[in-house]
């Protein structure tokens, strides 16, 4: 008896690690479907997407009694509107990143809300460790090493590519935010589903991002679409959105936090690698060094706050 528990547990474990695999797979192609979709606002591609991703989702909770009494008592409660609008930001934001910027260099802005955790904390008087403060350092310093070319030499690379590098970051304040509040809530017992604030998500990023889009007259033009790209839409959709928010969660309920921040990290190589070979996007030799500052800050902050304090779920699509 004890071994069929220890052997199921295992399986549960290689099914969760698995999942957060998948997951990092998945959103590391992201930025790939953004950019071969046709030239369109990012109001309406976030839309879609999301309004995609809940075509998918929508099944899973219809078929379960568990999932919809669980989402009725989400919907009553006010954190999980603040929540959802936080990550419908993030996706707006880092879609025009992905729109603007090359894809390895915005993957891995996307991957530093940890950095910007730690300073949350400190604003709200929590000290951080002498190793979280050297974890920033070095995260910090990575980023500037990948930003600092454009900020002394701009004409070189365009503002194009430096305001979807903001914008990046920007999106990873709003991760930030969410997982500080998430955790926030998680103390008092107040935190809704992770699910149903990803269904929350989709539902509100759909309808409201859509209606933003019809007031300032952006609309999908679907006469723009040939067959290909309607399989990439539905692939950002369906791939880079339904399937690695649930496949996450999955895994987060499953795997110590560390162990699925830790993996989320691998993104930005699986973006990097995909953007080579299908977009023929270098890297920039600055950027090399300044991305193994960023990876190793952001691990060191990560192992550290596991053990001192315990580190919410990541949140990374």
């Amino acid at each position: 008896m004890k071994t069929d528990l220890m052997n199921h547990s295992a399986t549960i474990e290689r099914r969760a690690i698995l999942a957060a695999g998948v997951t990092a797979i998945m959103w590391g192609m992201t930025g790939i479907f953004v950019r071969l979709l046709p030239p369109m606002s990012p109001l309406a591609v976030t839309a879609g997407r999301l309004g995609g991703a809940l075509v998918v989702a929508l099944p899973i909770f219809a078929i379960s009694n568990a999932k919809r009494s669980s989402l009725i008592k989400t919907l009553t409660n006010p954190c999980g509107y603040v929540l959802a609008s936080l990550l419908t930001g993030y996706y707006l934001l880092a879609t025009a990143a992905f729109q603007l910027a090359p894809v390895a260099e915005v993957a891995l802005l996307l991957s530093t809300p940890p950095l910007f955790v730690l300073a949350l904390r400190r604003v709200r008087g929590d000290a951080p460790t002498v190793l979280e403060l050297l974890g920033a350092g070095l995260a910090v310093a990575g980023i500037a090493l990948i930003l600092g070319p454009r900020l002394t030499v701009a004409e070189r690379f365009g503002s194009r590519r430096f305001l979807g590098d903001v914008l990046a970051i920007c999106a990873a304040v709003l991760t930030a935010l969410y997982v500080y509040f998430y955790r926030d809530l998680t103390k008092t017992r107040r935190a809704p589903e992770p699910t149903n604030v990803t269904l929350m998500t989709f539902v509100l990023g759909s309808v409201a991002l859509g209606a933003i889009g019809w007031v300032v007259r952006t609309t999908i033009s679907w006469k723009a679409f040939s067959g290909t790209s309607l399989l990439i839409f539905l692939g950002l959709a369906i791939f880079c959105t339904a399937i690695p928010s649930f496949a996450l969660a999955f895994a987060s309920e499953r795997l110590p936090s560390v162990v699925t921040a830790t993996i989320s990290l691998f993104i930005p190589l699986v973006a990097a690698a995909f953007a080579f070979a299908i977009l023929g996007e270098n890297v920039s030799s600055t950027a090399i060094p300044g991305s193994v500052l960023v990876v190793a800050g952001i691990v060191m902050i990560l192992r550290q706050s596991n053990q001192v304090r315990g580190c919410s779920r990541p949140i990374y699509a």
